[in-house]
């Protein structure tokens, strides 16, 4: 009976791990002939932060984020689904990306009041917003 609290402590910790980084904005080199980059972004969320958030493409994993967090990854130009929630799930927030070759894409997954989506930012609102996050790579 004793060991219940240890064991539901031990459970609720081993949520709190985040992917962890320390290192700042950097500027990337330019993507290669045939790709453009999508930069995927985390705000800071109340809802579930104590978990990352696992970005997906074309329904593949990623990068998992925590708050004011970024990361990219070079694509293919086309339409790309890009989704985010706590695991990989088609009900995850999603949107379709169109993509152009040579060109930078941020996606942002947020929330507002309580609710959760992802959205594209503008190229000046993304860049300055993973200027001041920190950078997770992709694994």
């Amino acid at each position: 009976m004793k060991s219940i609290p240890v064991l539901l402590l031990m459970l609720l910790l081993s949520g709190c791990g985040h992917t962890s980084s320390s290192q700042p904005y950097f500027e990337p080199p330019a993507p290669p002939q045939g790709k453009a980059r999508v930069y995927m972004m985390r705000t800071q969320v109340i809802q579930g932060s104590f978990y990352d958030s696992v970005f997906s493409i074309n329904d593949s994993a990623v990068v998992g984020l925590n708050d004011q967090t970024y990361s990219w990854v070079l694509v293919t130009p086309g339409l790309h689904k890009v989704s985010a929630g706590v695991r990989p799930d088609p009900r995850n927030v999603r949107l379709t990306l169109p993509v152009e070759e040579g060109q930078d894409y941020f996606v942002e997954y947020t929330q507002e009041n309580m609710v959760e989506m992802v959205r594209v930012k503008s190229a000046k609102d993304g860049k300055a917003m993973v200027k001041r996050y920190s950078y997770i790579p992709v694994k």
